[in-house]
């Protein structure tokens, strides 16, 4: 059965996407910060960045497999900022026909096994340029659990965007010794298996 399209099939009405969604984001004053996007809907989405835009500012967001979502910023809380989207309604339709496209992909994926690989020390390289080492707690097609090995590393935070070994992947929350990320690519389930390597 063919994999629905994103660019057609948009839903009547729908709830508010369980979808954490990795991208980069635009501020008004120019500086572009990686970021994570959750709680999206037709009206706008939640924001987690480094960047800190002041309420009524406008904000451009490149989500992956989204797309840009502009708007302006409703709310600011101490890690994140709500955007009202600012777009038509033919744009938003498109942006919510992504969103449930990209919803089944991640629906199949998290009903795929976690494993851990034979080889399970890696290399995260953070925003910052250090590498630090690793050791992955569990492993799925769509993101991967980490422990960081040295005790003084400090995780990155919620929206960076790390690599892993010679995967890149976004920080959607810490854990106590470490982190888990989400892909930008996941792994097909062709290569997917204990013998993988990050």
């Amino acid at each position: 059965m063919a994999e629905p399209s994103p660019w057609n099939a948009v839903p009547a009405s729908r709830p508010v996407s369980v979808l954490a969604v990795p991208g980069r984001c635009l501020l008004e004053d120019g500086t572009e910060h990686a970021c994570l996007a959750s709680d999206l809907d037709a009206d706008g989405a939640e924001i987690a960045c480094s960047g800190k835009p002041g309420l009524g500012e406008r904000v451009v967001c490149y989500l992956d497999g989204i797309g840009a979502l502009r708007g302006r910023v409703e709310r600011v809380r101490p890690s994140r900022f709500r955007i009202r989207l600012e777009v038509g309604a033919a744009r938003r339709a498109r942006i919510l026909a992504r969103i449930a496209w990209q919803e089944a992909r991640t629906d199949e994926q998290r009903t795929a096994p976690r494993l851990v690989p034979v080889n399970d020390r890696t290399q995260i390289r953070l925003p910052d340029g250090r590498v630090v080492a690793a050791r992955i707690v569990d492993l799925s097609m769509a993101g991967v659990a980490l422990q960081l090995e040295a005790p003084a590393d400090i995780p990155p935070p919620v929206g960076a965007v790390v690599r892993v070994g010679l995967r890149y992947a976004a920080v959607v929350r810490p854990t106590e010794t470490g982190f888990a990320a989400r892909f930008r690519l996941p792994f097909s389930r062709e290569t997917f298996s204990p013998e993988v390597v990050l």
